[in-house]
């Protein structure tokens, strides 16, 4: 299309050293005119004729073309309509060749179309040449003009140039609204929100009106920040004092700045006042009243909202779909997710990446790992890439069905592509190697890890440290814990884990490994370690505790701890409870036992197959049939199927006091009375 514009490009050397004023050109035109009033006439109801003809861009070069080879020249009004033509047409760079064309041919050029060229140099991200620009409407002797101005404050804004923005702003002597908001959106992009409202209060000082834009503007700077209370504080200070009725988009910045401040029920008063003032939520509001109700989990809320579209004629997006998509698959409901997604190529909606990544991480969760590589491999042929997320998902799906070599292979394909691991992805495949006992595999990854220039975190060490612990590597575990310990002015600033400092999680798991080991005394100075370090025992803390003291028989002190918790802000869970059991059961005290497990069911805290198995072993270790039968008779009861182990507990016991008879017949009556099934260990 430019080779068009080019041939009207003349062909000798002669540079467009200057340009005529349009002042004198219009006088020699009129000159050389001087008698042929009519035929000018003429020439301009031709040309007007042409501007009315044109439909495409073809048409407009060649109206240039006519209006540069007539005689007498069009006036440079004429020449600025065109190029604003052009410009509505979004195609700058062919406005920039036609202006470069009118200064080689000495077409007069005024203030208009120089602000015009600037407009096209930012929408083609020359801001040097829309600068030049402006610098040479100066030494030509032209005033730049409001518009001019704001065409150059906003490609400043847009490149984040603000603080030269700045400069030329204190260039205008009277700013306009439009000025003013376009610094305002300059300065909030880059988050100087504060200095934004200072120069909304300047300019109702100056004794303009802030207009919706300028409103909005500044609320959806305050709700990026986070700020929704001065956002709001705005929004009403616009209908009562500006008087100024907010649209649908300030409504919807605030609900989502709202979302995503954690201030859910406001968001949905505020969705319902925007409704009863007139004001009706378009895509973006319902797509940000979606977003927040899944990311809080109320996922058929979310339903409910996308039946309302419907309704209303409003469609969705693949935003709306991919948002409620990644919802129903973190919920679990993989058979809804995979409905949704194929709702959507009928209505014409295309899939994007973050589709396709929620899908193929629901088929991994339900272990169909088939049918998450053929979705992965059809992103490519949808014309969508996957990006490190997509790898990491479907590698964390092959290490989560142990086929590790599978992942490492994924990874290797991800390097192929392109890609760079990121620490999830790595952390990842260390887990997965760890989890089948393959350490040195585990550590010769750390290595590469950290040879491709990507740090472990916290995260990586601790998966680390567990499978250490769990495959027998204790002493391996404790010296990288002392690693990890040293301050960052002990390690070398490039050492890997020089920004990794132990967390909760880090001593939960050398406690739980060296109390698994039998070191109680170490354990036990860890755990007193983490209040001198700044961290706070959890829940997961005390019960690895307490099943240390239970092992050592010091069930005073594990009674102890657990009656602590609550004053320390911490609830005991079904495995504290659980442990707590265990404890009193190994060493006889049975009864004790009971009564904690009937304290668990006081505190609505469900207890699970373990819970029953290790309560019924414990009466049967005493002889007490009959205890047995009851905590067995109550499991079936509340629904816990019994394992392998439970089973062979009571047949124990009954052997034991030759009852085999009416063991094996109760059992077969209490099985067969609802249906269960044994279940392996």
């Amino acid at each position: 299309m430019l080779a068009r514009v080019c041939r009207f490009e003349s062909s000798s050397s002669v540079p467009a050293a200057r340009l005529f004023c349009t002042r004198s050109i219009r006088h020699t035109l009129a000159k050389k005119s001087s008698g042929k009033a009519g035929g000018f006439g003429g020439e301009r109801l031709k040309l007007q004729s042409g501007f009315h003809e044109i439909k495409g861009l073809d048409d407009a070069i060649d109206l240039f073309g006519e209006m540069v080879r007539s005689r007498p020249l069009p006036c440079v009004i004429d020449f600025c309509k065109l190029l604003g033509v052009v410009v509505r047409m979004e195609r700058p760079d062919v406005v920039i060749s036609l202006h470069r064309k009118m200064e080689m041919r000495r077409i007069p050029c005024n203030i208009y179309s120089f602000t015009i060229l600037i407009k096209c140099f930012c929408s083609c991200s020359k801001l040097p040449f829309a600068l030049s620009t402006f610098g040479k409407i100066t030494k030509l002797g032209f005033h730049p003009s409001l518009v001019t101005f704001s065409t150059l404050l906003h490609g400043l804004c847009v490149e984040d140039r603000v603080s030269e923005a700045l400069h030329f702003f204190r260039q205008i002597c009277k700013p306009n609204v439009i000025a003013f908001t376009t610094l305002m959106n300059g300065l909030c992009r880059e988050g100087r929100v504060v200095e934004a409202v200072a120069l909304l209060d300047r300019m109702v000082e100056d004794g303009l009106q802030p207009n919706q834009i300028t409103y909005g503007t500044i609320v959806d700077g305050m709700c990026k920040m986070g700020d929704t209370v001065s956002a709001l504080n705005l929004l009403r200070k616009m209908e009562e004092v500006s008087r100024i009725k907010p649209n649908v988009v300030i409504y919807s910045a605030i609900i989502d700045g709202l979302w995503k401040d954690g201030r859910h029920t406001d968001a949905q008063n505020l969705f319902i006042e925007m409704q009863e003032k007139g004001i009706f939520p378009n895509l973006f509001t319902y797509n940000c009243m979606i977003n927040g109700f899944c990311s809080s989990g109320r996922w058929s809320e979310a339903q409910r909202l996308l039946r309302e579209m419907f309704e209303r004629k409003i469609s969705p997006d693949v935003v709306t779909f991919s948002v409620l998509i990644n919802a129903l698959v973190k919920e679990g409901k993989f058979f809804e997710a995979e409905e949704l997604y194929n709702e959507m190529l009928p209505r014409g909606i295309i899939p994007n990446t973050i589709t396709y990544n929620s899908m193929i991480d629901g088929f991994s969760k339900q272990n169909r790992l088939d049918a998450a590589e053929r979705m992965f491999y059809l992103m490519a042929t949808k014309g969508c890439s996957p990006d490190v997320i997509t790898f990491s998902i479907l590698i964390d799906g092959y290490c989560g069905a142990k086929r590790v070599d599978d992942g490492m292979k994924l990874l290797h394909e991800m390097s192929r592509r392109g890609f760079v691991a990121n620490t999830i992805t790595y952390t990842t495949l260390i887990h997965g190697f760890c989890q089948v006992g393959n350490l040195n595999a585990a550590l010769d990854l750390l290595q590469e890890m950290i040879s491709s220039g990507v740090c472990p975190n916290v995260v990586t060490c601790n998966t680390l440290l567990d499978g250490l612990c769990n495959n027998g590597k204790l002493k391996d575990a404790l010296e990288m814990f002392k690693v990890m310990q040293k301050s960052k002015m002990d390690l070398d600033a490039s050492h890997p884990f020089n920004d990794v400092e132990p967390d909760v999680q880090t001593y939960n798991i050398l406690i739980c490994g060296l109390i698994n080991e039998g070191k109680f005394s170490e354990a036990e100075e860890l755990y007193e370690e983490m209040p001198h370090r700044g961290l706070v025992p959890d829940t997961i803390t005390y019960n690895s505790v307490i099943d240390g003291l239970c092992k050592q028989s010091r069930l005073d002190e594990a009674t102890q701890m657990f009656d602590s918790m609550g004053s320390k802000g911490f609830s005991p869970d079904v495995v504290t409870f659980t442990t707590l059991i265990n404890g009193y059961c190994k060493v006889g005290r049975v009864g004790d036992g009971l009564e904690v497990f009937c304290e668990m069911g006081r505190r609505g805290i469900v207890a699970n197959a373990i819970t029953y198995r290790t309560l019924i072993h414990g009466f049967c270790q005493v002889g007490n049939i009959n205890g047995a039968l009851d905590i067995f008779q109550e499991m079936i009861s509340s629904g816990v199927c019994p394992d392998t182990i439970t089973i062979r507990n009571m047949l124990t016991g009954l052997w034991s006091k030759e009852e085999l008879k009416r063991a094996v017949a109760m059992l077969e009556d209490l099985l067969m009375s609802v249906g269960y099934q044994l279940e392996d260990e």
